[in-house]
């Protein structure tokens, strides 16, 4: 006999995070503790639970990521799919005014031009857009 379909999506969520933690306990065990909620996230977001060794982050990653969100820094994205995964309401702060800005330059009409000059995807194109103004 079959088990009960889950149909509640909260539960959903919370078991997939549980998944993920169980399945990829021991290498989440070698991250410092305040990488290991990203990399739950990102193992989350790509369904990819043996990322932990592609990745690379500095000591001082997760306090200056917090530290540019707070400032209301750009969120740069390379795909319309990932800002369409991005959770809106924690980009704002009502009471500071604060706000991020998601910016996804893959569709700017600057980038085909740019792709062919530069002999690559416009993927890799777009982020050209991202470097700061000279």
């Amino acid at each position: 006999m079959m088990e009960p379909y889950e149909r509640d999506p909260t539960a959903i969520y919370r078991r997939s995070f549980q998944i993920i933690r169980h399945e990829a306990s021991a290498s989440l065990g070698s991250l410092p503790s305040d990488i290991e909620p990203l990399a739950v996230r990102l193992m989350h977001a790509v369904g990819q639970i043996d990322l932990v060794t592609d990745l690379r982050f500095s000591s001082a990653a997760i306090a200056s990521g917090v530290a540019a969100m707070r400032a209301g820094a750009p969120i740069l994205v390379d795909a319309q799919m990932v800002a369409g995964g991005i959770t809106k309401r924690f980009l704002s702060d009502e009471a500071s005014g604060r706000s991020n800005e998601v910016i996804v330059t893959l569709n700017d009409p600057k980038i085909p031009p740019l792709a062919k000059e530069m002999e690559t995807t416009r993927s890799a194109a777009a982020l050209e857009l991202w470097r700061p103004p000279p």
